[in-house]
């Protein structure tokens, strides 16, 4: 069987390509203790990315179309990797961040990246076990600065050689 986020998402989550205008939706919703010019630049990278074929940043939206969740994947030397996830407090543990990674993910496979990754801090353990149940598994630790001093991520892993998706 597909790891889950190999599997299709449920198309009652709507994502799009992250725009520059989403930068105020996003700060004001999801990243309210950045910065406006850090979120900013956040997509200004995706969407330089996007342009040159080595990532997408998307963007979730609820039924009114407005923004609440956000994530991008990059393509690097070795692998994808799927990095600034976050879902509007209002909108999480209900498979918002699931279908996420799931598009994320499937970016990475179009990408033809040989393999995914995606960090998670050791004060978030949900994250890292939400990770764990779409099929990444334990890589390696590195020391971060996510904000708020150096701290251990946990990265894992999902092989994509030969991968089809759903």
């Amino acid at each position: 069987m597909k790891p889950l986020a190999l599997q299709s998402p449920t198309v009652a989550i709507r994502v799009r390509p992250a725009r520059l205008t989403d930068a105020e939706p996003l700060a004001a919703r999801c990243w309210p203790y950045r910065p406006f010019a850090t979120v900013y630049n956040l997509l200004l990278r995706a969407t330089r990315s996007a342009a040159d074929g080595r990532g997408l940043g998307l963007v979730v939206l609820d039924g009114q179309d407005e923004v609440q969740g956000y994530g991008q994947v990059a393509l690097w030397p070795t692998c994808a990797e799927i990095s600034d996830l976050v879902i509007a407090d209002a909108y999480r543990s209900q498979g918002w961040g699931t279908a996420l990674i799931q598009h994320l993910t499937r970016e990475a496979v179009r990408l033809r990246a040989p393999a995914v990754e995606i960090g998670a801090a050791a004060t978030n353990p949900r994250a890292a076990a939400l990770y764990r149940r779409l099929g990444f598994e334990d890589s390696h630790t590195v020391m971060l600065n996510l904000g708020a001093g150096q701290e251990v991520v946990q990265f894992l892993r999902l092989e994509l050689d030969g991968r089809q998706m759903e």
